[in-house]
Parts: structure tokens; C-alpha cells; sequence
């Protein structure tokens, strides 16, 4: 995550840890997928389908999962899907969590949030939910598949908020939505909620019928600028709104590079910031757990590295596999414009996913990279990070 808001806006970067930081030897976040079953059929979304399955994990196979977490470090899992809140359990593995000293979050479509669902998740200790939106009314609802997709949403998310939750709003960017961003910013704003953040679509399961309709570099390069200016805005007249986006760490140059212009020595704190990031951290300080105990890189790659019910996630995790091995040494591994670009060290090559969705090459460069070939050259003198 590039925590856009704090860089921009924060006149110091240190003394502000807003994001968990990964302890050296413990497990990674991981992102379990509770159940497939979902109320509705999202056109980006990763897990391509909407109905449970058998052999989903049992309660006491989920709670065993949650004790190995707790035990090896993790510093939270966050709960996804299908649509977590119709897990039948959920409210009770949360409670669970909770007891063990387990921070969790939840990614939801926030569509079946009711008052009593809303009391109900607060009790059993979430301390965020973000909920998924992606444009304004008409849009969400035909990236949904529901007419009243938007209105359920807003509402769930006022249904959180009100029961003492932190809620945020989690929108993916694409050539069918970037233009209602502003709005859908203005919105948060409205209804008094303080924090946003935008996803870069993934090519993974239904995202791959995306991919054409996805920003090229030039529209991504505005639409990012576009984000950057209004997060100054909405910041800077009174209204604490916390912007970060996801999934693509080109972003981190970037926004690196607008600081420079300004203030040099903000900026030499931006690098060190996204050096101890480490960008992306698929198969290194993030996971993936689908419903019956497969364990992943992340959720949008779908090498499977073995299951929980067969070996502990730590056993998994720390084995001699080939492909968590490339994605944990892939600085040695790129090619091309990655190989030859002075901001590798905080980007790591983007995404992964993307690269090897669009190339099937795992060293190739993302293709949602919107650095130009200039920004991407070593220059003789490198400005503010050796000063």
C-alpha cells in the first residue's frame, strides 16, 4: 500500500505508523477466503465464482488456523471472500480471534450489513471493514450485477460506521470507472468517512475480462495525478480523509518524484519510507488461504504451495518451493525495463500477477507500469537519495 495522504500531506513522515509493520521471522498477513458463497456476481472479482463449495474449512479447522497465526507472529488476517458476512460462523471465529490477540479485519461488499449484522461484527472484535464500491450508482450496479448494489453498500457502511467500527471504502480503478473517483471521494467526505483505498485491478479471475477495458499508462499516469491533487485538497480544508492505493508500485516512484520538486528532504524520508516497505509482498510478507485450506502467494496467483490440513502454514511457508523461492529473489529474475529502472529497490517490478497473466513470464515488467523511459534511467547525480 502507498499511503498516498500521509506522504503528501503530513509535514513529517516519521512518528506516524498508520500501516502494521511485518516483524522479522513472523508469519505473513494472510487473506483467507471464508466461503465463496456470495450474494452477488462482480465483474473484476478474483475468486471468479459465487457459490460455496464443499469442503469449505470447518469451525474448528478455521480456529486452528487463527492459533497457528496468532502463534507465529502475524500482525492480522484479514477475512475475504465470496462475501465473508455470509459465513454462518464468522461472528464467532472473530470473537475467537479477538481472544487469542489476533487482529482481524474484513474485505465485504457491504451490501447484506444490516443494523444487527453491523452490532453483531463489533462485538466479535473487527476493527475495520472495508467495503467494496466502485463507482457511483449506475456504475457499481453493472460492475455488481445488482440494481441496488450502491444504495445496500452506502448503507452497510453507515450501518458500521455507526456501531463504533472504522470503515473505508475500497474502490478498483478502470477505464469504466476513473472518472467518478472525484465523486466517490466527495462522498466519503459527505457522509463523514476518512478512508479510501484504490486498487489497481489485478488480471485474476474475472479480472482477466478486464483487461481491455484497464487504464493505458497515459490514463492510469492522469488518473493517479488526478488522486494525488484531490487527496491535497480534501486534506488541507479540514476533512481527515486517508487515501492509499494498492497494487501497483510505480505509484511509489511516482509520487517520490512529485515530492522531490517541492521538498527534498520530505522526499529522501519518502525513500527510506518505501525502502522498509519493501514493496510488493506477494509470497514474502503476504498469503492467501482459499475456503478448503489451499495456501497461495497471494490471491491473484494461483500456484498452489500445499494445504493446512496436510502441513502447518509455517511448514508451507518456509519450505524449499520453487516459486515462492523466484517471487523471494525475483531482483534477480527481471528483464527489460524493470532490470534497468532506478526505482527496483522500492517498487520490486510491480505486480507479478499481471506480468505473468498478460506475458506468462515472470520477469517481465508489469504492465500497468506508467514510468516513462526517461524516469525509469539512472540519472549521473540521484538527486535526493544520496545527498
Amino acid at each position: 500500500m502507498i499511503e498516498v495522504s500521509r506522504l503528501l500531506v503530513s509535514e513529517k513522515l516519521e512518528n506516524k505508523n498508520l500501516r502494521h509493520r511485518r516483524r522479522v521471522g513472523s508469519a505473513p498477513v494472510v487473506v483467507w477466503c471464508t466461503t465463496r458463497k456470495c450474494n452477488l456476481n462482480c465483474m473484476h472479482c478474483y475468486s471468479g465464482g459465487n457459490a460455496p463449495t464443499d469442503g469449505e474449512l470447518s469451525t474448528d479447522e478455521a480456529k486452528k488456523m487463527l492459533d497457528e497465526l496468532a502463534e507465529c507472529g502475524s500482525p492480522f488476517m484479514i477475512l475475504s471472500g465470496g462475501e465473508p458476512f455470509l459465513r454462518p460462523d464468522v461472528f464467532e471465529l472473530g470473537s475467537y480471534a479477538k481472544k487469542i490477540g489476533l487482529p482481524v479485519i474484513v474485505s465485504s461488499n457491504g451490501t447484506v450489513v444490516t443494523q444487527e449484522i453491523a452490532a453483531k461484527a463489533a462485538d466479535a472484535g473487527f476493527g475495520y471493514v472495508g467495503i467494496s464500491l466502485d463507482g457511483l450508482a449506475e456504475t457499481n450496479n453493472s460492475f455488481r450485477g445488482s440494481g441496488d448494489a450502491y444504495s445496500n453498500a452506502l448503507q452497510g457502511m453507515r450501518n458500521l460506521r455507526d456501531a463504533g467500527i472504522k470503515t473505508g471504502l475500497r474502490f478498483t480503478i478502470t477505464r469504466l470507472n476513473c472518472h467518478e473517483l472525484p465523486q466517490i471521494m466527495d462522498l466519503l467526505v459527505k457522509e463523514g468517512f476518512h478512508r479510501l483505498c484504490v486498487y489497481h485491478l489485478e488480471y485474476a479471475g474475472r479480472g482477466r475480462e478486464l483487461m481491455n477495458n484497464d487504464l493505458s499508462p497515459d490514463e492510469r499516469r492522469k488518473a493517479v495525478e488526478n488522486l494525488f491533487e484531490k487527496t491535497v485538497e480534501i486534506n488541507r480544508h479540514n476533512h481527515d480523509l486517508e487515501v492509499l492505493t494498492v497494487g501497483n508500485y510505480a505509484d511509489a516512484a511516482y509520487i517520490y518524484m512529485k515530492i522531490l520538486k517541492e521538498d527534498p528532504q520530505k522526499a529522501r524520508e519518502a525513500y527510506e519510507h518505501f525502502l522498509s516497505n519493501g514493496g510488493e509482498g506477494c509470497g514474502e510478507k503476504l498469503a492467501y488461504i482459499d475456503e478448503k485450506g489451499n495456501v497461495f502467494a497471494s490471491q491473484h496467483m494461483k500456484t498452489e504451495l500445499g494445504n493446512i490440513r496436510e502441513r502447518s502454514l509455517k511448514d508451507i511457508w518456509s519450505s524449499d518451493n520453487e516459486f515462492l523461492w523466484k517471487l523471494r529473489h525475483r531482483d534477480k529474475l527481471f528483464h527489460g525495463r524493470c532490470a534497468e529502472c532506478r526505482f527496483l529497490e522500492i517498487c520490486r517490478g510491480g505486480s507479478r500477477a499481471r506480468a505473468l497473466a498478460v506475458y506468462d513470464d515472470f520477469g517481465a515488467t508489469d504492465p500497468s507500469c506508467y514510468l516513462t523511459e526517461e524516469e525509469i534511467i539512472k540519472p549521473v547525480r540521484e538527486e535526493a537519495l544520496h545527498d
